[in-house]
């Protein structure tokens, strides 16, 4: 998985992190450094879910790949709202898309919120 290794445990940089594995979620937190997301994942394990957990043990973000290994959705679990169309989104809020730019913004649905829940509780 390219710099970030989280399929791993170990970055090609020497960037160590815990792993952890729920049903189809993957835990990482990263050791040391800014905390961010597992972009692309070169994982046998297609549509994985990864929850990446911040400096103090809380989930910062949960990213869902597509079956060909591209990011396809992320929940935004801690960061700062966002407006859409003059529309204050609230954080959690997910971004739909594979790529930062031309992301859609959205308050979580059922399915999303089942998900944040999930990962909150592990």
């Amino acid at each position: 998985m390219g710099g970030r290794g989280a399929a791993s445990g170990i970055s090609d940089k020497g960037r160590k992190h815990s792993v952890l594995v729920k049903d189809n979620i993957k835990f990482v937190k990263y050791n040391f450094g800014n905390t961010t997301v597992p972009l692309e994942t070169m994982s046998a394990d297609k549509r994985r879910i990864y929850t990446t957990i911040n400096n103090q043990g809380k989930v910062k973000f949960i990213t869902g790949y597509s079956k060909n290994s591209k990011l396809s959705w992320q929940i935004d679990a801690s960061s700062k709202e966002h407006y859409v169309d003059g529309k204050r989104i609230n954080t959690p809020h997910i971004h739909i898309g594979n790529d930062h730019v031309n992301t859609k913004v959205k308050s979580l649905n059922k399915r999303y919120r089942k998900i944040l829940h999930k990962a909150q509780e592990t």
